[in-house]
């Protein structure tokens, strides 16, 4: 599985965090730690028509939390969502 990076932008800086590959991979959930978690925190996809979107992951779109962890579903699959870490 290729590697799906979460981005923030902000002052004109873009911020990486790679996503627990191997949770991802075998359950189709994104576990985000707590820690990471901050607001306009997004990834590249490619819609129906082959255009890239942001999906950004948000309070609202958490299904499930343990002490130090955030549940996400994952609606793409990944050869959908861009993988380039520049």
């Amino acid at each position: 599985m290729r590697p799906v990076y979460l981005r923030n932008e902000s002052n004109g800086i873009t911020r990486k965090i790679m996503l627990d590959m191997a949770y991802l991979s075998s359950h189709k959930k994104i576990r985000l730690p707590k820690w990471f978690f901050e607001e306009n925190l997004y990834f590249l996809f490619k819609n129906k028509d082959n255009e890239i979107e942001k999906y950004f992951l948000s309070k609202e779109k958490v299904f499930k939390e343990d002490e130090n962890h955030f549940f996400f579903n994952f609606p793409f699959k990944t050869n959908q969502v861009e993988d380039i870490s520049v």
